[in-house]
């Protein structure tokens, strides 16, 4: 059996993980089943041989012997008896199906199709029962409640003749409401007919429940599940149901673990659980070509064992494999993730251990790329600046570490970028998982949409020009260094270091201080203004693409000259699946922001654009200090998705 995924798939079933190891309880199961059944019919038979020999010597010898008489000379011979194993203090459950079979319940109750191959006590094999005529029926040993219980369910009533497989199904039924450790039929011979009386011996109290063995399991589930048994008369179908809710909760979470034996010590029960605990924890990798497994691979193997929250020594948890699984996808480095659980070589039923093997299929991790598009913001400009094209070149598993390291270049009439970064998604094996990132980042941007001249209504599109200067483009050079971690379920903070410098640029890239309207377009006044930032971002992402995002920039006035402000940013949003439709969803999105202290006026909120107000090229509504934005939007899709198909060369 495996765990695949091509893709993040699902761990194997609880029974194609364990079947081994099932097999192996199933089979000790079976036999000690079959030992039991073998027990009892042997009992049973000779019981009935008994009541035959009886019987034949009432018929042959004592023809005129009353059938009253023949009935009561029964009583000692009855094989409806039923008697559970809590007199030798002890509940006995299989493992088999999470199931359990308490004081040995199935093993006392009659079976129907023992019933079927036995003859009953009142005549020989193949002949008609014989219906006695009962005039009496009684319940003893039991007082209040409980004998009222068992009167309850008797469906024999006096003065009416019934066969003595009839008595065995009515004694049946008073021992299966389970309060009862004894249930013994007697008859005796009255003047009117024969007197039932069915002796019973009520269980012992429930004064406690000790658990052994449940590592995983909590207390409080524990008391749960008995709390309304304790101070009262044990009975063995609560007492099961209460079992079977522990066997529950293992299954819920995908833990490997159930109730196999309860003894009873002084009114107090003491409950055995086997928990699978995994034992050998083992890597291998597997040739993307032909399949073949080797013992390296181009990923280091504590790279790829540190994403991993199972651990030798721990229960198995079938939720935890899954989430392993992802993690160890989404380090984008794998084709293929399985999981192969096999069962231990010193596995028992008692103690189950199971080693788990991870083998990954390693892709290609590397190379370059090129494109071109259409850039939003360039086309509101012309026809022209619209177009741009990129190049990049990335390794994703650098060293065999799982570090990024990425160059990219993307160039237009208007704007360019070039960015390189490396980043560490572990540093040093953080227990918290901490990562690194590292940039660096030369970016020119067109500022005409927000420093160009203003142009009248009905004038026609925008001209290119700010007055003497010509276009204007505002050129930063960045460097940053961030550490981000998660901190809670959904939950991933950053801190970081930001420095820049920019500054505005006319088209032969020479510095302007000022605009068309004498305006300056840097805060110092200067060529450059220079700024340090200290980052702190937090974000929240839950279901339905939901999601909250925080950040605060503060400026680090090192030098005298440098800027000084603080930046707030909030935006939240999320996607709302429409109940009438599978295919429609509600986007709502709302975001602010707010500068205090020195704002250039590159540094503005810009509003419009794709990101904001769609419509309008960036910074075509407007831009400013703050600011506070709404969207409402319908997504549906055009065209069903599309599937790729490859052919060999």
């Amino acid at each position: 059996m495996r765990t695949t995924r091509p893709g993040p798939e699902r761990p194997p079933t609880p029974g194609e993980v364990l079947r081994d190891w099932q097999r192996g309880a199933c089979d000790w199961l079976q036999n000690a089943a079959k030992s039991a059944e073998r027990l009892q019919q042997s009992a049973l038979q000779e019981s009935a041989k008994a009541v035959q020999r009886l019987q034949r010597h009432h018929y042959h010898r004592h023809a005129k012997v009353s059938r009253h008489a023949a009935f009561a000379s029964l009583s000692g011979s009855l094989p409806v008896s039923h008697q559970s194993r809590s007199s030798a203090n002890k509940l006995h459950f299989s493992g088999k199906g999470m199931n359990c079979i308490i004081g040995d319940l199935a093993d006392s109750s009659i079976s129907s199709d023992l019933h079927k191959g036995q003859a009953a006590a009142g005549k020989p094999v193949g002949e008609e029962q014989e219906r006695i005529l009962v005039s009496e029926i009684e319940v003893k040993g039991v007082d209040g409640p409980l004998k009222d219980a068992a009167e309850k369910v008797l469906t024999m009533k006096p003065n009416f003749s019934y066969t003595l497989q009839e008595v065995e199904d009515e004694v049946a039924h008073v021992f299966e409401l389970g309060w009862f450790a004894k249930c013994q039929p007697n008859a005796e011979d009255t003047r009117d007919g024969v007197k039932l009386t069915i002796e019973v011996e009520a269980n012992k109290q429930l004064k406690g429940v000790t658990a052994e063995g449940a590592n995983v399991l909590p207390a409080r589930i524990i008391e749960d599940a008995f709390q309304n048994q304790y101070d009262k008369t044990l009975n063995y179908t609560d007492f099961k149901g209460a079992i079977q809710k522990l066997d529950k909760w293992y299954a819920d979470r995908g833990i490997f673990g159930q109730v196999t034996h309860v003894e009873m010590d002084n009114e107090v029960a003491k409950v055995k659980v086997a928990e699978m605990l995994v034992g050998r924890m083992n890597l291998q990798y597997q040739d993307k070509k032909t399949g073949d497994i080797k013992d390296e691979g181009a990923t280091k193997p504590e790279v790829i064992m540190r994403q991993l929250c199972t651990r030798s020594g721990q229960v198995y948890s079938m939720q935890q494999a899954r989430r392993d699984i992802d993690a160890v996808y989404s380090m984008g480095l794998f084709d293929d993730v399985k999981f192969l659980p096999q069962p231990s070589e010193d596995s028992s039923l008692e103690n189950p251990t199971v080693d788990l093997t991870l083998q990954v299929k390693e892709r290609k991790n590397g190379g370059l790329s090129a494109g071109c598009g259409i850039s939003a913001q360039g086309h509101a400009e012309g026809a022209m600046p619209g177009f741009i094209g990129s190049c990049s070149y990335s390794q994703r598993n650098l060293f065999g570490l799982n570090q990024k390291l990425t160059a990219a270049l993307e160039a237009g009439q208007s704007d360019s970028t070039f960015r390189i970064s490396h980043t560490d998604p572990w540093v040093r094996g953080d227990p918290h998982r901490t990562s690194r990132t590292i940039s660096l980042q030369s970016a020119k941007t067109s500022g005409n949409l927000i420093h160009a001249k203003a142009q009248d209504e009905g004038s026609g599109p925008p001209t290119q020009t700010t007055g003497p200067e010509g276009n204007v483009k505002v050129a930063r050079l960045m460097g940053a260094v961030e550490y981000g971690r998660p901190l809670a379920q959904g939950w991933n903070g950053t801190l970081g270091i930001n420095f820049q410098r920019a500054n505005c640029l006319d088209d032969h890239n020479q510095p302007m201080t000022k605009d068309c309207y004498d305006a300056p377009l840097t805060f110092s006044r200067g060529q450059y203004d220079t700024m340090m930032l200290a980052l702190v971002r937090c974000v929240y992402t839950g279901r339905n693409d939901s999601q909250v995002l925080m950040s605060m920039e503060q400026a680090l006035p090192v030098h005298h000259s440098w800027l000084n402000f603080n930046r707030l940013r909030l935006r939240a949003e999320r996607s709302i699946p429409l109940a009438f439709s599978q295919q429609l969803q509600a986007y709502l999105c709302a975001k602010g922001g707010m500068i205090l202290g020195d704002l250039p006026p590159y540094e503005a909120f810009p509003i419009g654009g794709t990101s904001s107000v769609r419509g309008y090229s960036e910074g075509g509504v407007g831009s400013g200090r703050s600011y506070v934005a709404g969207t409402a939007e319908l997504h549906f899709p055009l065209v069903a998705p599309l599937g790729v198909s490859y052919l060999p060369l």
